[in-house]
């Protein structure tokens, strides 16, 4: 079951959808009531009007989430858009003259604790955007270091453009991961979830006991209607929550930041470009 689960969404519609067939087919259509099948009690006019029904309900939902969706995909760019500007501010400290009477303005500025407080900062940034909790008390505490930066560069008489762009661009990147915090966290209210499970169980059992015309409309009708519902449910689902890795098909892409990451292990403050 956990191979099916983790699978995409539409590997799981299918396996759903195949599983109401096969319900229909082996077990329902075997079941007699005074004379007649389970399947035989209803005609497929009587519930058209249903199935119009629960694709409206469906696309409506789904419209709502694909508004937080379209957010949510800006975000990993601003994020290593704001990395990238504090990488430069902080190429301005060594290139700008410093300030003169303060103890430590005389101080050479290490380069080392630079890197490494960049590359923990984006390094924790990543993890926590994969992660499954997403938990504010370690987002926080996270960004504080490109402040920590900052205090660092004012201590020791940085120009004080390059202190008040980290600080701008760190501010940026808090208000950034805070909304993709609350994305993640707050899902569609239950009440919705609820109304679309009740929908799909509806629909599957009209499905499995509707009369057809023809075996063929009776088993492409069936499994049609039930990969499609069951589509949009997953989707939906997977939209609600675009920073969970686990959804495969509708997670947001961090590609923006790990490339980040990467140049910044090659060229940041390192002997060779330095």
């Amino acid at each position: 079951m956990n191979h099916i689960l983790n699978r995409s969404i539409l590997t799981k519609a299918l396996f759903i959808s195949l599983t109401v067939v096969l319900i229909k087919k082996l077990i329902i259509e075997k079941l007699i009531i005074k004379g007649q099948t389970i399947s035989e009690l209803i005609e497929l006019s009587d519930i058209t009007i249903v199935f119009t029904g629960a694709f409206f309900v469906f696309g409506l939902l789904l419209a709502a989430t694909m508004t937080d969706f379209k957010e949510s995909e800006k975000i990993p760019g601003e994020v290593a858009a704001n990395l990238e500007a504090i990488k430069d501010w902080i190429y301005l400290a060594f290139k700008a003259p410093r300030s003169s009477g303060l103890p430590l303005s005389t101080d050479p500025l290490n380069k080392e604790m630079l890197r490494t407080e960049l590359l923990k900062l984006t390094d924790g940034i990543i993890e926590w955007l994969y992660s499954q909790k997403k938990d504010s008390k370690e987002l926080f505490p996270l960004i504080r270091r490109g402040n920590e930066i900052a205090y660092y560069f004012a201590e020791r008489g940085v120009d004080k453009e390059a202190i008040k762009g980290i600080q701008e661009n760190t501010n940026a990147m808090r208000k950034q991961l805070t909304r993709a915090y609350s994305i993640s966290r707050n899902n569609f209210i239950k009440p919705a979830y609820t109304l679309l499970k009740s929908i799909l169980v509806i629909v599957f059992l009209l499905l499995i006991t509707t009369k057809f015309k023809t075996p063929v409309a009776n088993y492409f009708v069936t499994t049609s209607i039930s990969f499609l519902l069951s589509y949009l449910y997953l989707l939906i689902v997977g939209l609600d929550d675009p920073f969970n890795i686990s959804n495969g098909d509708t997670e947001v892409d961090l590609k923006p930041i790990d490339r980040l990451k990467q140049r910044i292990e090659q060229e940041f403050l390192t002997n060779e470009n330095n």
